[in-house]
């Protein structure tokens, strides 16, 4: 069950064909190790301008697109894996900067995967937001 682990540019390809994803701005890289995932900072993504903190639905995206990022460089193709589930913790306000995801797979088998996902910001080390998602895969 081995595949080639994709580079960051090829899942960055597979990113960039989903307009939703393109309109974030998202960006993947690996330049210091592990695939990271980035959401650029902008003032359309901001959920309340009086905390200030960016909105959680932009957060809850990310998250989600960090594990099918992760997984689709693991397991390799050419299109992102379907999310079957994801559970979300907001731990704390995110600050109106970039945003930064990585993932681990916890389990993955033939047909199901278990990712869990946290993002940080680079003015703290503290997570912001954190996620467990579920993927059940094609045969």
């Amino acid at each position: 069950m081995t595949a080639a682990r994709l580079t960051a540019s090829e899942v960055q390809q597979v990113l960039d064909r989903v307009p939703f994803i393109r309109s974030l701005g998202i960006t993947a890289d690996d330049a210091d190790g592990p695939l990271v995932i980035r959401l650029p900072y902008m003032p359309g993504i901001v959920g309340n301008p009086r905390v200030p903190a960016l909105h959680g639905g932009a957060l809850a995206s990310l998250m989600g697109i960090t594990a099918q990022a992760k997984l689709l460089r693991v397991t390799g193709g050419d299109r992102l894996p379907r999310v079957f589930s994801i559970t979300a913790e907001y731990l704390r306000s995110a600050v109106l900067e970039d945003t930064l995801g990585t993932a681990t797979v916890i389990t993955r088998s033939r047909r199901f995967a278990n990712l869990r996902v946290e993002l940080r910001q680079p003015s703290s080390d503290r997570v912001v937001a954190a996620a467990t998602v579920q993927f059940l895969l094609a045969e």
